[in-house]
């Protein structure tokens, strides 16, 4: 069969940075409010769950509604609509907005064929509620968040939201050079923009290869130090949304050029792995389970857990419902920064 294309497919878009500490905040609560996570971030589980009880009984109380409910994902929506340089920045907004308007910020966007339940959901229409919820129903949370927000009193969550961000920062954002990281990353990031494709500096910063969407006409990259070495991903209207882990240099201080990506050195870890390499030698027959995986492996569930846990860290594994994949574009891109970054030119000859 011929076919004729006649479909527009874009094939670039811009990017922009964006750091502030109250996204730290935002990512740092969602993070402990994750414990899934817990074995394979940075900090250990160990010091994470110390970091839990350290905190003020008023926080744990925040902390835990906010574990049921993730509300860390509508103070991230929120965060979006308006550039503010503090909590009280923040508060301010947060008290401009009517009921109308607060419910339709923190409903998730979709995508643009939800624009309009969205709307209307926020004007009480809850039939346009139940199509949304339906719209996203394999989603992990996005159901449950949808419902909880339209059956929600609008100034109960806004007083939540003040005191979990307001508890956090207080009481565990002490370090006042996260900022400083913070810029510092974005300058690096901003520098490598000038150099190179929009594609290379994301890929650069995140360890992921993005190409570009239809309705995509912007991607914004949100450095981060909490969620290390976690890319965080996320949708808003025409944009996509990268927080990604700062890298080793911007953390530290170090001025060393030599001092490769984050990103790269955890890929090739990953890799350095027997299992993680049986593990990825059959996803690149099929999709397949983890049980699926743990039967043809003869390995214990944990175990082959972790494993995926950290080729999806690496970005080489993804999973959609119960299926892990084989991410093959992200494979092919470490190879790609791998020379770049030995300054290897593949000319071709033998």
């Amino acid at each position: 069969m011929n076919v004729l294309d006649t479909s527009f497919k874009r094939s670039n878009f811009e990017v922009e940075f964006k750091s502030s500490t109250l996204f730290e905040c935002a990512l740092g609560i969602a993070m402990i409010t994750y414990p899934k996570l817990h074995e394979q971030l940075e900090k250990t589980k160990v010091e994470l769950e110390q970091l839990r009880k350290s905190v003020s009984r008023e926080l744990q109380a925040e902390l835990d509604y906010c574990q049921q409910h993730n509300t860390w994902k509508m103070i991230l929506q929120l965060l979006h609509q308006r550039d503010c340089f503090s909590l009280q920045d923040f508060f301010n907004f947060l008290d401009e907005l009517n009921h109308q308007q607060f419910t339709y910020l923190v409903f998730p966007y979709l995508d643009e064929s939800q624009q309009a339940n969205r709307m209307l959901a926020s004007e009480g229409d809850y039939h346009s509620v139940k199509e949304m919820a339906a719209a996203c129903i394999d989603h992990v949370f996005f159901p449950q968040m949808i419902t909880f927000i339209a059956e929600t009193d609008t100034s109960k969550l806004i007083l939540h939201i003040k005191n979990l961000m307001e508890g956090w920062a207080h009481e565990v954002m002490k370090n006042e050079e996260v900022e400083q990281i913070l810029q510092r990353d974005v300058l690096e990031k901003q520098q490598r923009l000038v150099q190179s494709s929009p594609e290379k500096v994301v890929q650069w910063s995140t360890g992921s290869v993005y190409k570009p969407e239809v309705n995509v006409e912007r991607v914004l990259l949100i450095p981060h130090t909490i969620y290390r070495p976690w890319t965080i991903e996320a949708n808003l209207e025409q944009t996509k949304v990268f927080y990604y882990p700062v890298s080793d240099a911007s953390l530290h201080g170090m001025l060393d050029t030599a001092q490769p990506p984050a990103y790269l050195v955890q890929a090739y870890k990953a890799l350095a792995d027997e299992k993680r390499l049986r593990i990825l030698n059959l996803l690149s027959d099929s999709n397949r389970s983890l049980k699926e995986l743990t039967d043809i492996l003869d390995i214990g569930k944990t175990t082959i857990h972790h494993h995926l846990a950290i080729l999806r860290s690496a970005h080489m594994v993804t999973v959609t419902g119960a299926m892990y994949s084989l991410n093959k574009s992200a494979l092919g891109g470490y190879e790609a920064s791998l020379l770049e970054y030995l300054r290897v030119e593949v000319t071709g000859e033998k």
